[in-house]
């Protein structure tokens, strides 16, 4: 080769060298100016981002602290009172201070004390003296209303019996007439043909044999209506004599309640059963009798045709005379219900109690007895000298009495029963009163400086003036001693045991909803990354410092607890501690 031809291909290979390295070192700058870019930006960066605390959430409770003031009353408030105006001589009692059962609380003034009792007194002589005039008065009225009925019992009786005598005498013309007609007859028909008479004196015979049935039917009849009415008197008598007025004598029944005696009796199944088969016995034997007539009239009627008219008009003579008297009879029947109606008006009339002013005997026994009692209470005081004391152990809590005044009817002193004991009532909030339930125990600060623990809650109720709220009361017993009027509840209640529990500044709210930030990290090329995820959660319970959540995150994921700036979903951070 020649040397001109080396000499360029050196030069080009130079060339071509140089090229190269310039651009490797043109590449090694870029990348060590990007290095010092990211590396810039980076820092740059680490200057803007949120720098945040975080921790991992951990099990437990939520405590609620309770608080709430309220008012102790005595479980038993007594009233003390006494008679009304009656000067006050003096009133020893004050508002606050214990007293023992028998303190005197008031000291009435004696003189007016005696001069009141003598006119109270004087009032009851005169209402007693009223009253037992009106109780001789009643008496005497009383006993004139006795007699005036036994004579409308007797004049009862007297016309029974006349009616009864009545109805017998009809119907004994009645049967003479009809004696009197079937001789007539009878003798007549023996001047006739043995079969006339024959036949004649069989239709008689059925006629008579009807005629003794109907009798016997109406008789028993009437021994059915006897023997009810003999029951109704019996059954009356029994109950007479178990009825007695004020004064130990006995006391006639109203005829209403006759009545209703009467109508029992008869409903009565097997009495209803005689009277119906009596009655359906003489409607029976009526109707036999009827034909029975009947067909003896047609037979004398065809038969005697060719009689004498005098013989006809006899025998029509004596029928109709009989008809009559039959008809007497019947109205005698008749005629007797209808007295025995009019008389069992009339003795229920002489039976009905005089109208007495109910509302006015009332108002005057009322009236006597309250007399009665103004006497006892005014002397109590008396024999006790005046004074009124505390009928138990207390503390007095209401002065109603003044010294120099006159007693009123109102309550003079108010005392509470320490023997009772007392009871704590306040208003919890709903929120407050979810908490807590009949029987807890719970601590009262009686605002001296003590307190008590271990008491437990009587009643936690919805208050009835306000759906959100609720009345809780706590028993007191009487042990506890220096009870004012007002005390502070305390309570501490533990919720049950949740998987996750977070701070409440780990705790985020947009409107109703709730939302919390956790770290996610991930690697890349320049290094591990630390950003934010906002997830939702719900509150499962809560209280001032802490609270129970529920949402979509792992067990071992940490919870943002603060925050050097807002965070938005995605955002990186800077973690600077756990906690």
């Amino acid at each position: 080769m020649k040397l001109k031809q080396l000499m360029d291909f050196e030069m080009d290979k130079d060339k071509k060298s140089s090229l190269q390295v310039k651009a490797i070192k043109a590449l090694a700058g870029f990348l060590i100016l990007m290095f010092l870019l990211t590396i810039l930006s980076r820092a740059a960066d680490s200057l803007t981002i949120a720098k945040v605390t975080a921790s991992a959430a951990t099990g437990g409770v939520i405590s609620h602290n309770i608080e709430t003031d309220g008012n102790i009353t005595p479980n038993k408030d007594i009233a003390i009172s006494t008679s009304a105006d009656i000067k006050i001589a003096s009133v020893e009692a004050t508002e606050g201070k214990t007293v023992k059962k028998g303190d005197v609380l008031i000291q009435l003034d004696l003189d007016d004390l005696k001069t009141k009792l003598l006119k109270a007194q004087k009032d009851l002589a005169v209402a007693q003296a009223t009253a037992s005039d009106k109780k001789a008065n009643k008496a005497i009225e009383a006993d004139n209303k006795a007699r005036s009925l036994e004579r409308t019992y007797e004049d009862y009786n007297q016309t029974i019996s006349d009616a009864d005598d009545a109805v017998s005498k009809a119907k004994d013309n009645m049967n003479e007439a009809w004696n009197a007609y079937n001789d007539y007859k009878k003798n007549h028909n023996n001047n006739s043909d043995d079969t006339d008479t024959t036949v004649s004196d069989s239709l008689q015979k059925t006629v008579e044999e009807k005629q003794e049935a109907y009798d016997k039917a109406v008789d028993e009849l009437d021994g059915v209506e006897k023997d009810i009415e003999a029951e109704v008197q019996k059954e009356i008598e029994e109950i007479e004599k178990t009825k007695v007025d004020e004064n130990g004598n006995p006391v006639k029944l109203s005829q209403s309640a006759r009545q209703k005696i009467r109508e029992k009796v008869n409903a009565l199944p097997e009495n209803v059963s005689l009277l119906k088969n009596a009655n359906d016995k003489v409607d029976k034997a009526k109707d036999a009798l009827s034909e029975a007539e009947n067909a003896l009239s047609a037979y004398n009627e065809q038969q005697n045709n060719n009689s004498s008219a005098s013989y006809d008009e006899q025998l029509k003579a004596l029928y109709d005379d009989y008809k009559s008297k039959e008809e007497a009879y019947n109205e005698a029947i008749k005629q007797r219900k209808s007295t025995i109606q009019s008389a069992d008006r009339s003795l229920e009339d002489a039976n009905t109690p005089e109208s007495v002013d109910t509302a006015s005997a009332l108002t005057e026994n009322d009236d006597l007895q309250e007399k009665q009692l103004a006497v006892d209470k005014l002397q109590k005081v008396m024999d006790a000298g005046g004074k009124v004391t505390a009928p138990s152990d207390g503390l007095v809590t209401k002065v109603n009495a003044t010294t120099g005044e006159a007693t009123t009817e109102d309550t003079a002193i108010r005392i509470s029963d320490q023997s009772a004991g007392y009871k704590f009532t306040a208003t919890l909030d709903k929120s407050d009163a979810k908490f807590l339930a009949k029987d807890d125990k719970v601590t009262l600060d009686l605002g001296n400086g003590t307190s008590v623990e271990g008491l437990k809650i009587q009643s936690i109720d919805v208050s009835q003036e306000d759906k959100n709220s609720y009345e809780l009361t706590v028993s007191i017993p009487a042990k506890v001693k220096k009870i004012g009027t007002i005390a502070t509840l305390k309570v501490e209640k533990a919720s049950k045991k949740y998987d996750t529990c977070v701070p409440l500044t780990a705790l985020h709210s947009d409107g109703d909803k709730y939302y919390v930030y956790v770290i996610n990290e991930k690697d890349t090329i320049l290094g591990t990354e630390t950003a934010v995820d906002k997830v939702q959660v719900e509150i499962l319970d809560k209280n001032n410092e802490q609270a129970a959540i529920d949402g979509t995150f792992s067990w071992d994921q940490k919870f943002v607890l603060t925050s050097s700036k807002t965070l938005r979903d995605g955002d990186r951070v800077r973690l600077l501690e756990e906690q």
